[in-house]
């Protein structure tokens, strides 16, 4: 991938996260980005693709950069691991994060996060398990419940107090 197509996506995504996809013109990134807008449809085609592109790189890159973080063998670690999984994300990619809160909506964007959290369920099943709670599958539906809510609150900032509230969250799990 030349390093101008991955420029253009880089501005794309601040400026899809900041502005939203719809309000985000192409001939605002080619601006944004200093290239020409044909430059832009010469690399993606299309706004809806240099949007899919952005989100299964976002995707990608997330990956690799959290690779280890399942791996987790002591079974509260991961459980720690897997709250601090919306506060960890949002802060190294913060307009990849609000971007897909924008699309929420979108069948692409959340395919590729449930692809993303796909292990998550049955490897939190199985920490619940080995820590002799009562019933592991309400567990794991109330944590990735709680997740999904500390996501959203970073990812839009709208509450300042997310890193106070994994805290609290890992205290309750702390007591079992």
């Amino acid at each position: 991938m030349t390093n101008r197509k991955q420029h253009i996506a880089d501005v794309a995504l601040q400026l899809f996260g900041d502005k939203g996809f719809e309000n985000t013109s192409t001939q605002l990134i080619a601006k944004a980005a200093g290239v020409s807008e044909a430059l832009i449809f010469k690399h993606f085609g299309s706004k809806d693709q240099l949007l899919e592109f952005v989100i299964r790189n976002g995707y990608k890159r997330i990956i690799e950069d959290n690779r280890g973080g399942l791996a987790e063998a002591d079974p509260l670690a991961f459980i720690y691991s897997v709250i601090e999984l919306p506060f960890k994300l949002v802060q190294a990619e913060p307009h990849f994060w609000k971007l897909q809160y924008r699309l929420a909506d979108s069948d692409m964007a959340r395919q590729q996060h449930e692809r993303f959290m796909k292990p998550v369920p049955s490897l939190l099943r199985e920490a619940f398990k080995k820590l002799d709670y009562a019933d592991p599958d309400k567990e794991t539906e109330l944590l990735l419940l709680l997740v999904e809510a500390l996501w959203k609150q970073e990812a839009t900032k709208t509450e300042d107090h997310g890193r106070e509230m994994l805290d609290f969250i890992k205290g309750k799990y702390a007591q079992q």
